[in-house]
């Protein structure tokens, strides 16, 4: 099952599709829990990223907050930023009495986003039309690429200089990233680099029942027709291990690195 996953790792797809596609991996578990933590950015063309994991995958595997209320635990916030301690509290919701003498999956999405104009090669990133006026988005993420200096856009800056890498300059470098395809670049690494946030504080958090991670870190494609997105990374994280077992397959987090190709009208990202 993981790898009809993998397969779609860096290729244009239905919002629908993909989470379908996750709802099916996790459900191959065949855990008696499971629980979901989904990380946007609080823009309001998120909307489809969101309705959509709700049908698709929340709706069919999560346990009922109320009647009739199957709801995943939420982020959304300027830059789709995870916020450390956020899955000890997630994890510690969904830790359901019949997952105590079993155990549970949590998946944990991550979702930037980029607007997207036109298709295949001559596809342009980062700008949309908003109410009949020119806008951005990521507006955080533009806003962190040309220099701005605000505290959520400082944590963002932090955090792509991860591992002593400045990758806002390697974005801003013409050699490195072609000007056309910046946006998308940075929606990606920063999806990847929130994901290894996530990863970070798994391995801090002590779990309230056996639990197995299914991270996945995903660029919504803002159409003015129906969103697309693309799955970056998948990491699955078994800590029902001792020592716990880890897979990762996706793109890394360097733009330097990533090359956009055309597939029949659909994009297509690979990794140099």
């Amino acid at each position: 099952m993981v790898q009809s996953l993998e397969q779609r790792v860096g290729v244009e797809q239905d919002l629908d599709d993909l989470n379908r596609a996750l709802r099916d991996y996790v459900r191959s578990f065949a855990a008696p829990g499971v629980g979901a933590l989904l990380i946007t950015c609080a823009d309001e063309a998120e909307w489809e990223c969101v309705d959509s994991f709700q049908r698709m995958f929340a709706a069919h595997l999560l346990p009922k907050l109320k009647f009739a209320c199957r709801a995943p635990f939420r982020l959304a916030n300027l830059g789709a930023r995870y916020e450390e301690g956020a899955l000890a509290v997630a994890e510690h919701h969904f830790a359901t009495p019949d997952t105590h003498h079993a155990f549970k999956v949590m998946l944990v999405k991550v979702s930037a986003h980029v607007a997207v104009e036109g298709g295949g090669a001559t596809a342009t990133f980062g700008r949309m039309q908003r109410y009949g006026i020119e806008s951005i988005a990521c507006g955080a993420l533009h806003a962190l690429l040309a220099d701005t200096h605000l505290p959520v856009l400082d944590e963002l800056r932090r955090t792509f200089n991860a591992d002593g890498e400045d990758r806002i300059r390697v974005l801003a470098d013409t050699q490195q990233v072609a000007p056309a395809q910046r946006a998308l670049f940075a929606a990606v690494a920063s999806a990847r680099l929130q994901a290894r946030r996530v990863e970070a504080d798994i391995q801090r958090h002590h779990t309230h029942s056996p639990t197995v991670y299914v991270i996945a870190a995903c660029v919504t494609l803002n159409r003015t027709d129906r969103d697309t997105e693309l799955l970056c990374g998948l990491t699955v994280a078994d800590l029902r291990t001792d020592p716990p077992a880890a897979r990762h397959v996706g793109l890394g987090d360097h733009p330097a690195r990533y090359r956009l190709h055309d597939e029949f009208g659909r994009l297509r990202l690979t990794e140099e």
